[in-house]
């Protein structure tokens, strides 16, 4: 699978976007961004008067009008952001994910639009209109689409930083829970994406492990074999817990092992007030993380097999004793290993034994928990969201936006395997789907 990084943006006032690839790029370096005086407008005709200052001696300041109508004029055309590159963004994703079709005329993607109604767009034959926010996770979007683009942009490029709402509220001058909001809305996007590159990443290892076996009585070979091969790791982690002080110094006996962290004791109702998360792994690929109850059988038996052919080589520690029953080329390595030195209590090849290790999922966990460091704290109910965005974020970085396919051209992309992926995420009009996370969010909220 070929490491995409996101590259640099090209000048925005030339020409039109037709890929990603022109779209990413890193805007540290950008030498399109303007000036900003403070918001005030400078009268510099006044250097051109001929009515001088009565005290010829004194340095001449020029006048600073206030008014907001000139305050909002010189916002927008001397904004410190590029708000026609960030503009474009957002119209790329609505365009590409989310494409509108005239009910009216067979098959007619709705593409012209209205200069004075950035939110409307309308058919060219017969002038349908219709909003291009519906049926989005911008739906009923009041902010300028420009912030969308922003935040979208931001977020992959501070990867694997994570974009807080309140550096969002900070920078683009907004109030905190617009910010939220408009985070959400990212968080909305990332999870109707982020099965594209699922269903991506089960075909690719689905054709890459075809009728592959290892060995079952001996891992002597396994090094050899999994040489050019994807390593794919699975593990559980805790991403927040609750600490003694915020379970009033009770113990907790009803739950054990790493979920013994996460409820309160039953004095307390016994409710979750920490994270839990599953994580699919694919040495220098894609990661995928799943919040989770508890780490059971049942409730991660069907992760697994929903995200990982049959076939595949799985590689975990010894918190899985029924996953050789599935998967027949599953290894595990115990990382409570005794060594056959008595000078020593843990044996040296705990952590990898005869090439079997799962250090891919355990380097993401590092990567999740440093990044979600910023957060403070997130309630499990929205955990999901915050996961699918990291994890959006990094198969973006690793596999590419290209990945996504392309709508604009009505035609597939052909990925390196031979594999077709269409990335119409949604298609507009009444009675058609809606995003499963949006519902849920609404019902929430």
């Amino acid at each position: 699978m070929q490491n995409n990084r996101i590259s640099k943006f090209p000048v925005v006032s030339s020409g039109n976007y037709t890929t990603w690839s022109d779209l990413c790029i890193s805007p540290r370096t950008n030498p399109h961004q303007t000036q900003f005086h403070n918001g005030f407008i400078i009268d510099r005709d006044l250097k051109k008067r001929k009515n001088k200052p009565k005290n010829s001696g004194a340095e001449f300041t020029p006048k600073i009008e206030q008014t907001p109508s000139l305050i909002r004029l010189f916002e927008k055309n001397n904004s410190p952001f590029n708000i026609p590159f960030y503009t474009k963004i957002t119209k790329k994703i609505l365009n590409e994910f989310y494409p509108k079709y005239c009910p009216h005329c067979e098959n007619q993607i709705l593409t012209k639009e209205i200069s004075t109604r950035p939110d409307v767009i309308r058919c060219e034959i017969c002038r349908y209109q219709c909003s291009r926010l519906s049926y989005t996770p911008l739906n009923h979007f009041k902010l300028p689409l420009w912030m969308f683009g922003f935040v979208f942009y931001e977020s992959l490029i501070q990867y694997p930083k994570v974009l807080t709402s309140s550096e969002i509220s900070r920078k683009l001058k907004i109030s905190y829970k617009a910010a939220s909001l408009l985070k959400r809305r990212f968080q909305l996007l990332c999870s109707d994406l982020l099965p594209i590159y699922k269903d991506l990443t089960f075909k690719v290892l689905e054709t890459q492990f075809k009728d592959f076996k290892l060995d079952p009585n001996s891992d002597s070979a396994l090094t050899r074999k999994m040489a050019r091969k994807p390593y794919v790791c699975a593990d559980s982690a805790v991403l927040y817990s609750a600490s003694q002080r915020a379970n009033k110094g009770r113990a907790r006996y009803r739950k054990t092992g790493l979920t013994a962290s996460i409820y309160l004791s039953e004095k307390l109702g016994g409710k979750q007030v920490g994270t839990l998360f599953h994580s699919i792994a694919i040495k220098n690929g894609p990661a995928f993380f799943t919040s989770v109850s508890n780490t059971k059988a049942d409730t991660i038996g069907p992760l697994l097999v929903k995200q990982l052919p049959f076939s595949t080589p799985l590689f975990t520690d010894e918190g899985y004793p029924w996953l050789f029953g599935v998967y027949k080329n599953h290894r595990s390595v115990n990382h409570s290993a005794k060594s056959k030195d008595n000078r020593y209590r843990l044996a040296k090849n705990r952590w990898c034994k005869d090439g079997v290790h799962n250090q891919v999922a355990e380097g993401n966990h590092r990567l999740v928990k440093a990044a979600f460091s910023a957060y403070g704290y997130i309630r499990p109910e929205f955990s999901q969201l915050y996961l699918d965005e990291f994890s959006f974020l990094k198969n973006a970085n690793v596999i590419g936006l290209e990945a996504l396919g392309s709508s604009e051209t009505g035609e597939d992309i052909r990925n390196s395997d031979g594999v077709h992926y269409s990335a119409v995420v949604r298609k507009s009009g009444k009675g058609l789907q809606n995003s499963v996370v949006f519902k849920q969010l609404i019902r929430k909220t």
